[in-house]
């Protein structure tokens, strides 16, 4: 059979990557959608051909009433192209109300925790995800329009630790093509073109909008630039980080920031450091560039100690005999460590 324009790309991605290997094992999120179909198909046959293993993995996030549908499709799926299925499922709302996130959020920090749980329960090598090249086309304009720097303008990276992106370098066009070739069916969710969402008025208004008025190949240049900036920050990130661990200390939970080694480095330098006492201090979701800006700004300012600043994640940043501790914002009454 002859391997579509998506099936060579997943194989160059994976030679690229460098996983995974023969022997490996590979989780595969499986939503149902025509980008995860096209994903798990085109992974099943590389497998059989380069000695590894694919495994899918569905989680019901109990949102839709089509939810049992969708898990009862993947069940189908899997039987015919005869690749093992994990179904998990999570209290998305729970846990939104839990973190004071929004359900997005929250679904996609339940979607991740079960594919790692997968992962770790399979051994795989890695965890493959179907973002494809309009997905991160959107992902750059929705973080642009936000206000995000270097960091978040890089969008999704083809690796991020255990996770993988093989669809990275492919757009929907690619995947459609695909799923026709091979006879494949996928399920529809209705909420893709709910305009009440931010994505869904990217991916129906504004880029068919800038492909007719200003660019017919906007999602390609969009990726390009996503990865062009990714590299220059990842770059940037591994200059930073030998004075990270010169000015940066942890105190329990929470982590020190010298505040003369942050007013003395260069700006670009800086917010590097202060992500990185953030990433270590709870994570980076919902941090913003607004966020890192504000500490900077006002650890150069003179001021009384005891300054503090609110941060996403029940965080505080407090400015204390001139260095910042980024911790879990303290009770009334509680000193800091």
């Amino acid at each position: 059979m002859k391997m579509t324009t998506l099936a060579a790309a997943v194989v160059r991605s994976l030679r690229e990557l460098g996983t995974p290997r023969a022997g490996d094992a590979v989780v595969v999120a499986l939503s149902g959608g025509p980008d995860s179909v096209a994903l798990l198909d085109a992974l099943r046959e590389s497998g059989r051909r380069r000695r590894f293993e694919v495994v899918a993995a569905h989680m019901d996030h109990g949102l839709r009433p089509e939810s049992a549908a969708d898990a009862a499709f993947c069940r189908n799926l899997c039987d015919r192209l005869g690749v093992r299925l994990i179904v998990g499922s999570a209290d998305v709302r729970a846990r939104a109300g839990r973190d004071r996130a929004g359900i997005e959020d929250a679904a996609r920090e339940e979607r991740y925790a079960f594919l790692r749980r997968a992962a770790e329960t399979e051994g795989a090598a890695t965890i493959a995800v179907a973002h494809t090249r309009d997905d991160q086309a959107e992902t750059f304009l929705l973080r642009l329009v936000r206000g995000s720097g270097s960091a978040g303008l890089g969008a999704m990276r083809a690796r991020a630790g255990l996770l993988t992106r093989p669809l990275l370098g492919v757009g929907r066009i690619e995947v459609m093509e695909h799923l026709r070739a091979r006879g494949l069916d996928w399920r529809e969710d209705a909420s893709n073109s709910d305009l009440r969402i931010a994505r869904n008025r990217v991916r129906h208004e504004l880029l068919p909008y800038l492909e007719r008025h200003f660019n017919p190949r906007i999602r390609e240049t969009l990726a390009r630039t996503a990865a062009l900036l990714a590299d220059e920050h990842d770059r940037l990130a591994e200059g930073a980080l030998d004075l990270y661990r010169q000015a940066a200390r942890r105190d329990g939970a929470a982590v020190v920031l010298d505040g003369e080694a942050l007013r003395h480095a260069p700006r670009p330098v800086a917010r590097q450091l202060v992500r990185a006492a953030l990433a270590e201090a709870g994570g980076l979701l919902r941090v913003k560039a607004a966020h890192v800006e504000k500490i900077l700004d006002t650890s150069s300012r003179e001021g009384p100690s005891g300054r503090r600043l609110s941060l996403p994640g029940g965080r505080e940043a407090l400015f204390r005999f001139g260095n910042v501790r980024i911790a879990l914002r303290e009770v009334a009454g509680q000193a800091p460590a």
